[in-house]
């Protein structure tokens, strides 16, 4: 049965191919003319935008901006970019959940009108016009063809009257091919060969606020990836893509019973063969499915690195992996397949780590001044024992996704058959075991027979992840979601094994960006495990949360204030991480910030409450 599942997919993966997946930015071009400046976003497919002018206030010079929707920076491209131009100071970007903004600062209050491609890769231009400049070009091109009206300033592109409330966004229908504007027909050139190196270095330390009893009291991280990229037009409608990217790795920790290695490892490797409406790449690569932010039940495809647990973004602990990926996008459906011939797990420690599964059980019994010199002796020589899938035709993983989109709405539809990648403890060589879910327990009371001569056992099992998300925009407000029934997921209980429910997780919410960016998020998570059972540490049988984001960069954006947090409504325990990052040197950035958990020992976010930090993280881009 499972040999034909897999081996109905390959053939839809051969023969079929789908959208849905993150448009990129992958370049930013600007040419300086007299009369005005023009901007060109190149971006690797069909995006849908919306465009706006701000005019200037106390604290910000006037800007322009475009909201590109599903769509990421690339890795290789900085924050802002300086310009030396008379009529702009600087581009910058902003991302967020569903979209990346990019800020054009204005050095005057001139008009911004925007055009777009008809074609991929998809390009959006703006062109930058002093108002008289723009008058005189449209009133030189309508005294060519018949005497016009002269438009008073209200009705040009990008412009906005003094005394409205606020600007109105211009939307745009890129999904169709069709602007709301000017369709921008040739501006690509042909027989494009180009090769781009990029990469980046990034130093991470925590602190501790409160150490206390064997915790870990720092965590230093040092991480860096070097990449190339090569495009290669092969015609008017086909064309290749090779990139190709490096990893290392190096985490550091306090406890001296844990295992320290520099990762050296192939990151995001494919080529990309692209025609005009589908794509196929063969490769290690990255899938985001979804609509959430940070909790995502049906972004099942990648494994994720949980080391930190949940103080580094999702979209920072996805892990690529091995796979087959076909898409075919039509105007307004597209399908999506995926073929996963290896299976690859997620990222965790199981001991002496702050973040670690038994968090830092050997430690605390070791350190204990009541426990006996054998129980010490023990605990140092427990080791995990692991029982991966093999490399066959019934271990493959697929995957397909249904899209479908409206002038303002996106659905899909998602199946994924495939492997958890958390393991499910089959086995803890302590018996008699009755854990609370407190990081800190006390173990002294157990009795010689308990302690056995076995090894943890940790074992991978197939999963299905059946899901449904959504997409719209209520204007100004983002309204999007997703749900998923995923048939497998593995709780661990109080003996310290795992037990496995099936689930049923519903994320949604809302988020609006204001005409001063400022940026709301708020989600909600409600999470049902079906045949609950008491034992299951950490989840009641319902478990309601809220979570999100508030966000606004300062300072002409040079610094990003943030708030993510995470309240579980249910047993009261919550995570918060503010920070602040400096944007102001190009190719640079440094962040500061704090990860700060509470609730009571036998709740998630609560048995993390010791583990509060404070952390720097200095990131630079070439």
């Amino acid at each position: 049965m499972r040999t034909s599942l897999i081996s109905g997919f390959l053939f839809l993966a051969v023969f079929f191919v789908g959208q849905c997946h993150a448009a990129i930015l992958q370049g930013i071009d600007f040419v300086s003319a007299e009369e005005s400046t023009e901007v060109t976003l190149r971006i690797d497919k069909k995006a849908r935008y919306v465009h706006n002018y701000l005019p200037a206030s106390d604290t910000l010079p006037t800007r322009c901006y475009v909201d590109l929707y599903d769509t990421i920076r690339t890795q290789s491209m900085a924050t802002w970019l300086p310009v030396d131009d008379p009529r702009l100071s600087k581009i910058r970007t902003g991302s967020y959940p569903t979209k990346l903004r990019v800020v054009l600062d204005l050095q005057k209050d001139d008009v911004c009108t925007v055009i777009s491609s008809a074609t991929e890769p998809f390009l959006v231009q703006i062109s930058v016009t002093s108002p008289a400049g723009l008058l005189a070009k449209k009133l030189g091109a309508s005294s060519q063809a018949e005497p016009a009206e002269r438009a008073p300033l209200s009705e040009m592109p990008g412009t906005v009257v003094e005394d409205q409330p606020q600007p109105g966004a211009v939307p745009s229908d890129a999904t169709t091919g069709t602007a709301a504007g000017p369709q921008l027909s040739s501006f690509t050139s042909a027989g494009r060969d180009e090769i781009s190196v990029w990469g980046w270095a990034q130093g991470y330390s925590a602190y501790d606020i409160n150490q206390q009893g064997s915790e870990d009291s720092d965590l230093s991280r040092l991480q860096g990836r070097a990449g190339v990229d090569w495009n290669k037009d092969l015609g008017a409608e086909s064309s290749l893509k090779l990139r190709g990217a490096i990893d290392l790795d190096r985490l550091y920790y306090d406890s001296d019973l844990a295992d320290e290695e520099t990762d050296l490892t192939l990151h995001e490797t494919y080529l990309q063969y692209n025609r005009s409406n589908w794509e196929m790449s063969l490769g290690k690569q990255l899938v985001r499915w979804g609509k959430s932010d940070q909790l995502s039940p049906i972004d099942s495809i990648n494994p994720q690195d949980f080391r930190q647990f949940i103080t580094i973004d999702l979209e920072e602990r996805a892990l690529p992996s091995w796979m087959l990926r076909n898409r075919w996008h039509g105007e307004s459906i597209g399908f999506e397949t995926i073929i996963q011939p290896w299976f690859k797990k997620s990222k965790i420690e199981y001991f002496d780590s702050n973040w670690a599964i038994y968090r830092n059980l050997r430690e605390s019994i070791i350190a204990n001044p009541s426990a006996t010199d054998d129980l010490k002796d023990y605990v140092r020589d427990l080791r995990v024992e692991t029982d991966k899938p093999g490399k066959s035709l019934d271990n493959m993983s697929a995957a397909a996704r249904f899209t479908w989109q409206t002038e303002q709405s996106d659905f899909a539809l998602s199946y994924h058959y495939g492997w958890e990648t958390l393991p499910t403890i089959t086995n803890f060589p302590v018996k008699n075991i009755n854990y609370s879910g407190d990081p800190d327990p006390d173990l002294t009371d157990l009795q010689p027979g308990d302690f056995t001569d076995e090894k943890v056992l940790a074992k991978y099992k197939r999963q299905q992840t059946a899901g449904f998300e959504w997409e719209t925009v209520l204007d100004p407000i983002g309204f999007r979601g997703e749900i998923a029934y995923i048939d497998h997921v593995a709780f661990l209980s109080s003996d310290l094994t795992s037990v496995r429910k099936p689930v049923i997780h519903l994320v949604s919410g809302i988020d609006y960006t204001s005409i001063t960016e400022w940026y709301f998020n708020v989600q909600g998570s409600w999470f049902y495990i079906d045949d609950y059972s008491s034992e299951i540490l950490y989840f009641e049988e319902d478990t309601v949360s809220l979570l999100g984001e508030i966000s606004k960069p300062v300072w002409r954006g040079n610094l990003e204030l943030s708030l993510q947090y995470n309240y579980t409504i249910t047993d009261q325990s919550s995570y918060l991480k503010p920070s602040v990052t400096l944007k102001y040197f190009r190719n640079f950035e440094c962040e500061v910030g704090a990860n700060i958990f509470s609730g009571d020992d036998d709740t998630l976010l609560g048995s993390y409450d010791r583990n509060d930090q404070v952390y720097v993280r200095v990131k630079a881009f070439f």
